[in-house]
């Protein structure tokens, strides 16, 4: 009978050092999987955000071809890009360097 009673704690052993090795397992799984879910988030968050200011971008490209052409752009263009003013018209620029 000792030879029966040296078998089962051998085997009980092996058991739970397999089931304790497993569990290590799946929790270094676990926290791996976890690791590489939070990463691909913030790439997705990123993604969106450029997404996001890309559609804006679009928005403000698409308005000023919209108004191209109309009286309100030539007299703008004429303004900032030319330095025209109406006759009478007077204005002054800063040259202090502050906005």
């Amino acid at each position: 009978m000792k030879a029966t009673e040296q078998k089962k704690p051998k085997k009980g052993i092996f058991l739970r050092i397999a089931a304790i090795a497993f569990a290590g397992y799946l929790l270094y799984s676990l926290i791996s999987i976890q690791t590489s879910i939070n990463r691909k988030q913030t790439e997705l968050d990123n993604a969106i955000q450029e997404y996001t200011e890309a559609l804006i971008r679009n928005e403000e490209l698409q308005r000023t071809v919209d108004s191209y052409g109309t009286d309100e752009f030539i007299e703008e263009q004429a303004r900032d890009k030319l330095g025209y003013a109406y006759p009478e018209e007077h204005f002054y620029i800063d040259v202090s360097g502050t906005d």
